[in-house]
């Protein structure tokens, strides 16, 4: 079977990008570098924060709004990640309830 596959692939040329009908191959892209569009937003944020922002970027940091929003992102994750294990947990705490696990014995016996 590999020996098969091995000949059809050595009869395919190398580049099928100069044959009749075929189109340049697209290159990868990485998605780390797909531009999320962006949208303008009126906002109100406390002045000690946007100063703390605007410190940073002066430092050498992304531009105060980038940075803000990669906040935003950022505790957006963690909170997601925060809710997965919490549900998690409570999944865990559910099967070892006895009453869980007889009517999962329960369902299970009638699917048989």
């Amino acid at each position: 079977m590999k020996k098969k596959i091995r000949e059809k692939l050595e009869d395919l040329p190398v580049d099928v990008s100069k044959l009749p009908g075929w189109a340049k191959a697209q290159t990868r892209v990485d998605p780390t570098d797909i531009k999320i569009p962006t949208r303008r937003i009126t906002i109100n944020i406390d002045s000690d924060i946007i100063a703390i922002f605007k410190t940073e970027a002066l430092r050498g940091g992304p531009p105060y709004q980038v940075a803000i929003n990669q906040a935003l992102r950022a505790y957006l994750r963690e909170r997601e990640t925060k809710r997965q294990a919490e549900t998690k947990e409570a999944i865990l705490l559910a099967l070892n309830d006895p009453k869980v696990r007889s009517k999962i014995r329960s369902i299970s016996a009638r699917a048989r």
